[in-house]
This record gives C-alpha cells, structure tokens and sequence, in this order.
C-alpha cells in the first residue's frame, strides 16, 4: 500500500475490492498521512488570513 500515493481513487479502489485486508491497509494509510500532514490545514488557514489582511 505505501508505494501508491493517496487519493480519493485508491480509497474507493480498495472498497470496490471488497478485500477487508486492503481496505484497513488504505485506512490505516490514510490515517497516517492525515496525522503527518496535521499540520497543513493550519498552515493553508494561516495563509488565507494572511492575504485578506493584504487586500
């Protein structure tokens, strides 16, 4: 599973396999890269707040 990058496709991919196995393999995938990218939405909110106070 880590050699396949994220996305919405591999979410649905792995339920459409209907593979239990693979399926808690993407969760798990996904729930990690969510943890790791935390990080990201704080930094896109910062940044959008950033240019209002430029406009």
């Amino acid at each position: 599973m880590g050699a396949h990058p994220l996305h919405a496709a591999t979410m649905r991919e792995a339920i459409a396999s209907n593979d239990l196995a693979k399926m808690k393999a993407v969760l798990e995938q996904a729930k990690g890269t969510i943890r790791e990218q935390a990080d990201l939405l704080v930094a896109l909110v910062e940044l959008e707040e950033a240019i209002q106070k430029l406009k």
